[in-house]
C-alpha cells in the first residue's frame, strides 16, 4: 500500500499560544517587528503530513515487522503486542518557511521563525491524528505513538528512522523531508513515528528525563511499555 499525503493543513494562528511558546506579547507595542514578520510569513506556512496503513507481519520479544521492514525496539513490541494494525507517520511544518529570505543576523526573526514552524507543526499532527479518527473508526485519545530518538536512547534508537524513511516511500519527494546522515530530519520541525491504537495512552515523552523539552507532551514516568502499567 502506498502512503497517504496531507498537503492541506489549516492553520489558525493562535497569539496566545504563540506567546506561550516563545514569550512574545503580539499586542505590545516593542513585538511591532514580530507582528510584521508573522504576518508576512503566515500565508506561505504549509505543514503536512505523510502516513501508511501497516500491519504486523512479525513480531518478537525486542522487534516488529511491517511490510517485510524490522524494527528494533523491546517497547515498540511490548506497545504493539495487541495491536494489528498501525500507522507509520512523517509530519513536517513543511519547507516553505525554511525558504524565506532573512538575514543571517536577524536573531528576532529566526527566532519567531521558528515558532511559527512549531506551531504549523503541531497544527499537522492534530490534522493527521484527527484524520485517522474520522477514517478508521478511532478516536484521536485512543492513538498512542512512538518516535525513534525520543526517549532513552535504548526505548527505540534515532537509527531507526532510515527503515522508517524506507517504509514510507519516497518522502522528499512526497513533503520534502529529507533525512541526514545523523538521522536529523530537514526541516528541523519535523517529527516521525508511529501511531497506535490503545486503551491506555502512551507517548515516548513517558520515557524521557529532559524536562525542558518543548514538545513534551507526557511526564516522565520510566515505565517501559504498556505492558508496565
Amino acid at each position: 500500500m502506498t502512503a497517504t499525503v496531507l498537503d492541506s493543513v489549516p492553520v489558525s494562528f493562535d497569539p496566545q499560544e504563540f506567546q506561550k511558546l516563545t514569550h512574545i506579547d503580539l499586542s505590545e507595542p516593542s513585538a511591532q517587528a514580530a507582528a510584521e514578520l508573522l504576518h508576512a510569513a503566515l500565508p506561505a506556512a504549509r505543514p503536512k503530513a505523510m502516513y501508511k496503513v501497516c500491519y504486523i507481519d512479525d513480531r518478537a520479544e525486542d522487534s516488529v515487522e511491517l511490510e517485510g521492514i524490522r524494527f528494533n525496539s523491546r517497547v515498540l513490541s511490548q506497545n504493539l503486542s495487541e495491536v494489528e494494525r498501525v500507522f507509520p507517520y512523517i509530519v513536517t511544518c513543511g519547507i516553505e518557511l525554511d525558504a524565506l529570505e532573512i538575514s543571517q543576523n536577524d536573531l528576532l526573526a529566526g527566532y519567531v521563525l521558528d515558532g511559527l514552524k512549531e506551531l504549523c507543526l503541531r497544527a499537522a499532527i492534530a490534522h493527521l491524528k484527527n484524520h485517522l479518527a474520522a477514517e478508521y473508526g478511532l478516536t484521536v485519545e485512543d492513538l498512542s505513538t512512538m518516535n525513534p530518538g525520543s526517549g532513552n536512547k535504548d526505548v527505540w534508537p534515532i537509527s531507526q528512522q532510515r527503515p522508517l524513511f524506507q517504509l514510507l516511500g519516497d518522502v522528499a519527494d512526497s513533503i520534502g523531508v529529507h533525512l541526514t546522515d545523523s538521522f536529523l530530519m530537514i526541516p528541523n520541525k519535523t517529527v516521525s513515528g508511529i501511531l497506535f491504537p490503545t486503551e491506555i495512552p502512551f507517548v515516548s515523552c513517558q520515557l524521557c528525563t529532559r524536562e525542558d523539552c518543548p514538545r513534551r507532551r507526557a511526564e516522565y514516568t520510566g515505565v517501559v511499555g504498556m505492558a508496565g502499567h
